[in-house]
C-alpha cells in the first residue's frame, strides 16, 4: 500500500472540488487501490481525510467495532460510516468534497493536503501550522528520534 507524504497547497473551488496533486494521482493504481476514494471526517478537529478504496477497507477490517458492544461503538459507526462518502476523481484529478463534511470541518477555500501514511488529510492553513507546533524561526527542532527508532514487538504493538 502506498505511503502518502508531503504537504500540498490547494484551493477548494465554488463547486467544492479539490484537485489532487499529480504526484499523488500517479501513485494510485486502480487495480490494487480501487477506482474511487472515501472522504471522512478527519482524526484532527477541523480536517477531512481521504482514503483509497483499499485503505478504507483495510481500516474498516482493522477496527472491528462489532466486538465492542455498547452505545459508544454504535455511535462511532453511525458517525464514521454514516458520514463517509465515496467519491470519484474526474479527468483533471479533482474530487468533490461533500458539502456537509466540508461545513462540519469548517474548511475554507485555501487549504493544505497533507500526507498521513495511508490517507491524505485536508487542513486549513493556520490550523495545520498550530497542529505541527514546529518553531521554524527559533532554535527548537522536532524530536522525532523515539518514533524513528521504533520497532514492532512480537505482540504486534510498538516497543
Amino acid at each position: 500500500m502506498r505511503i502518502f507524504t508531503g504537504q500540498y497547497e490547494r484551493s477548494i473551488d465554488a463547486k467544492n472540488r479539490i484537485q489532487l496533486p499529480s504526484q499523488i494521482r500517479s501513485a494510485f493504481d486502480p487495480e490494487t487501490d480501487g477506482c474511487g476514494l472515501y472522504v471522512t471526517l478527519g482524526e484532527h478537529r477541523g480536517t477531512l481525510s481521504i482514503f483509497t478504496h483499499r485503505a478504507f477497507d483495510a481500516l474498516a477490517e482493522r477496527m472491528e467495532t462489532e466486538f465492542l458492544p455498547g452505545p459508544e461503538s454504535r455511535k462511532f459507526e453511525l458517525q464514521f460510516y454514516g458520514l463517509a462518502s465515496y467519491v470519484e476523481m474526474d479527468k483533471q484529478g479533482r474530487i468533490i468534497l461533500p458539502e456537509r463534511l466540508r461545513q462540519k470541518a469548517g474548511l475554507r477555500e485555501e487549504v493544505f493536503l497533507v500526507g498521513q501514511k495511508h490517507r491524505l488529510d485536508i487542513w486549513n492553513r493556520d490550523d495545520l501550522d498550530r497542529a505541527t507546533g514546529i518553531d521554524w524561526e527559533g532554535d527548537e527542532w522536532p524530536d522525532w528520534q523515539g518514533f524513528l527508532r521504533m520497532r514492532p514487538t512480537e505482540s504486534g504493538g510498538r516497543g
